[in-house]
């Protein structure tokens, strides 16, 4: 399995909110631009994670997530594009890189699901054998990912399902998010113990924005993150 190659996916069906998206140089706007272009088209802020953050179109249809630095979610978008048909991923409509490492992707809007909802989902997850064929044969793709992961990908986390990645769809239909991660502590943990090799291997046009990601941005300890700039000067040619 080769490392995902990130491409935007247009709908059959010409979208009004997404046919401003289509033409755009993607990779030569940075997470802010990215940000600000959404805004200008009246997309609104509805969220954000640990690496990303979600805004939501006008009409409430679609939902782009905006990361400032990324380094697991195309392998979700690999497996959504690959798995098109499969009823429990959303349907992607776009999915590129930014310029320095950031990542955009738009999908279709997912609403909370109702917690009885969520934990029918999680045991028939567990237990792929008792459920049915559709979620049976997307259990075998993201394990064979995660499988590839643990033996290509550097701070490869695994698999990540829990009560925050079953959401529903408009329909009711209950789907899956963000299901690939690194450890971001192993992360940091590189770069603070060997900078220049950190650097190295995950050059600028990769890494230029990851203190832009929302964790860093809320209560994070002004020392730690003091280290890490310290480490990314240090670690510079």
């Amino acid at each position: 399995m080769a490392a995902p190659r990130v491409r935007w996916q247009a709908s059959l069906v010409q979208d009004l909110e997404l046919a401003p998206l289509l033409d755009m140089d993607w990779h030569a706007l940075n997470h802010h631009l990215a940000r600000a272009h959404l805004d200008r088209l009246g997309w609104t802020a509805c969220g954000e994670g640990d690496w990303a953050y979600a805004l939501r179109s006008p009409s409430g249809r679609l939902a782009a997530r905006v990361s400032p630095f990324e380094l697991a979610y195309g392998y979700f978008v690999q497996l959504c594009q690959s798995s098109a048909d499969n009823q429990y991923l959303p349907r992607i409509e776009l999915a590129t890189q930014l310029e320095g490492g950031g990542h955009l992707t738009v999908l279709e809007y997912l609403h909370p699901a109702e917690q009885g909802v969520v934990n029918k989902f999680l045991r028939r997850w567990e237990r792929p054998d008792e459920s049915d064929a559709v979620l049976c044969a997307l259990r075998r793709e993201v394990d064979a990912i995660d499988q590839w992961g643990r033996r290509c990908v550097r701070w490869w986390g695994g698999v990540d399902v829990g009560d925050r990645h079953v959401l529903r769809s408009a329909d009711g239909q209950p789907k899956l998010i963000d299901l690939f991660f690194v450890v971001g502590g192993d992360l940091l943990g590189d770069l603070l113990t060997d900078p220049r090799t950190f650097c190295r291997e995950l050059p600028p046009g990769q890494r230029r924005y990851l203190l832009d990601i929302p964790e860093f941005q809320h209560d994070h300890p002004v020392d730690h993150l003091r280290q890490i700039r310290a480490a990314l000067a240090t670690g510079e040619p």
